[in-house]
């Protein structure tokens, strides 16, 4: 497998995450429930304590990390596209995406502690 086609499957993978979670976003505002995919498998939701603050406290943070992903993986796809080849872009890129995963890990893990 050429770089290119890893690039372009990442890029891809990148953008389909950032939508999922800006939809389980959507979904857990506008339903009351909380996406099954985006909680560690071991937690119970049917047994949880505090649904609406779990939205309340999450709500914002997928909001912001999905819209990362989304707009990272669209200018990297349009940078793979267009041939523009920049390793400063691509090394800040996949540095500010792992950043972001660890984070975005802490923060649900503390959340699910707190109210799941």
């Amino acid at each position: 497998m050429s770089d290119a086609s890893f690039n372009l499957i990442f890029d891809i993978v990148e953008i389909m995450a950032g939508l999922y979670i800006l939809y389980s976003a959507y979904r857990m505002k506008t339903s009351g429930e909380v996406s099954p995919g985006l909680v560690g498998k071991n937690v119970n939701l049917a047994a949880a304590r505090d649904i609406p603050g779990f939205i309340r406290k999450m709500f914002p943070v997928y909001l912001i990390c999905g819209s990362i992903f989304t707009v990272v993986g669209l200018v990297s796809l349009y940078f793979d596209q267009a041939g523009i080849v920049n390793m400063t872009f691509n090394i800040g890129a996949t540095v500010l995406l792992l950043a972001i995963c660890l984070v975005f890990a802490w923060i649900t893990k503390s959340a699910q502690e707190q109210y799941l």
